[in-house]
């Protein structure tokens, strides 16, 4: 069954993830599936490192990196001056929240992502823990009350709430961090190459993603961006250029490989085509739902919406679509559904038609 989307040659994009030859998967926002194409690539990078040795090796480190961070602040309307190329959003973090530590007071959104909050236990910080409201959605009304009382120096939230999928506005939450006088501290994981983001525009302070969910590259590799503002404070407060720390070390050039091929992919395919198709599944995918009786307990809102839903149900009801060949996933109060560009409403209909065996 065609998808309903602008997408041209569906078919072709499909047949490039031989995965779902075999199965119906609706878990990328677990992890992406790679393409044959792009596993391919790797391999013939690997086999160049195999034949040229530091030669290659150099070729990266002269010009490889380089040309990919380009890639990756151009996915996201993001200056190449402030972006560099980490393993994943976990080390990125890791590496700059020490820098920060002169700001001290952090707001923190309750079941947010354990790795962007894990950096502000360490001894030096004040955490500022607010729970998201009943149904998931973060409000800014809630952020911007408890930002008077408390007057936190840094706001750290994830573009996409991993448990609800629920999407919150950049660029008002950039604003809002302004008004403040709090930087803006955001992990794109979840929304990367799903959702179209122009980071400058949104003014953004610092952002950051690992790649293996929405770009489908795979893992060991990701990136962290810093605002001019950013940079100059911290090279000042730390008498170090923060870049120059988190680009320190060898990156692997296979990773590397596969986010370029996968990067390639996502600019051909268009991000706005993408978020369209994603849109018109996930509306698609409700209909569905409500017809069959399945009861969605997170994604109708499409404003705050960006290709996760969740239904309700338990790990039993995972386990039963697992032996049917349907991946999702169960995830905070039910059942986490992840639709990418290579889904269709065929395995939209495979899932309904396998809910109740």
């Amino acid at each position: 069954m065609s998808s309903p989307s602008t997408l041209s040659d569906h078919a072709s994009i499909r047949a490039d993830y031989p995965a779902l030859r075999d199965i119906t998967y609706l878990d990328t926002s677990s992890c992406g599936l790679m393409a044959l194409s792009t596993v391919h690539a790797a391999r013939e990078e690997h086999e160049r490192l195999m034949r040229e040795g530091s030669a290659r090796f150099f070729h990266w480190m002269a010009d490889g990196n380089a040309e990919v961070a380009r890639m990756v602040a151009a996915s996201i309307g993001a200056t190449e001056e402030g972006t560099t190329l980490v393993p994943n959003f976990t080390t990125g973090m890791g590496l700059l929240a020490p820098m920060m530590q002169h700001r001290p007071k952090v707001l923190l959104i309750g079941s947010d992502y354990p790795t962007l909050q894990a950096p502000f236990a360490l001894s030096g910080f004040e955490r500022i823990v607010i729970p998201p409201n009943t149904d998931g959605s973060i409000s800014l009304d809630t952020l911007r009350t408890t930002m008077e009382r408390e007057r936190p120096q840094l706001l750290a939230i994830s573009h996409v709430q991993w448990l609800t999928g629920f999407r919150i506005d950049l660029s008002a939450l950039a604003a809002l961090c302004r008004e403040f006088g709090a930087w803006s501290v955001i992990d794109i994981t979840q929304s990367w190459c799903a959702f179209p983001i122009d980071v400058q525009r949104a003014g953004i302070d610092v952002i950051g993603a690992s790649g293996y969910k929405w770009p489908l590259a795979g893992f060991g590799n990701g990136f962290m961006h810093l605002s001019e503002a950013v940079r100059a404070e911290l090279k000042e407060r730390n008498s170090v250029d923060p870049i120059a720390l988190l680009n320190a070390g060898h990156r692997d050039p296979v990773a590397l490989a596969r986010l370029q091929h996968a990067l390639e992919r996502i600019a051909a395919i268009g991000p706005q085509h993408i978020a369209d198709h994603v849109n018109a599944l996930c509306a698609y995918a409700i209909d569905r739902f409500d017809a069959a009786g399945i009861t969605v307990i997170n994604g109708r809102d499409t404003v705050h919406c960006a290709g996760i839903l969740l239904l309700q149900g338990d790990e039993a009801q995972v386990k039963r679509l697992e032996e049917h060949q349907v991946k999702v996933a169960f995830r905070g109060a039910g059942i986490r559904v992840g639709i990418h560009f290579y889904n269709n409403t065929g395995d939209i209909d495979r899932l309904v038609e396998v809910w109740g065996k």
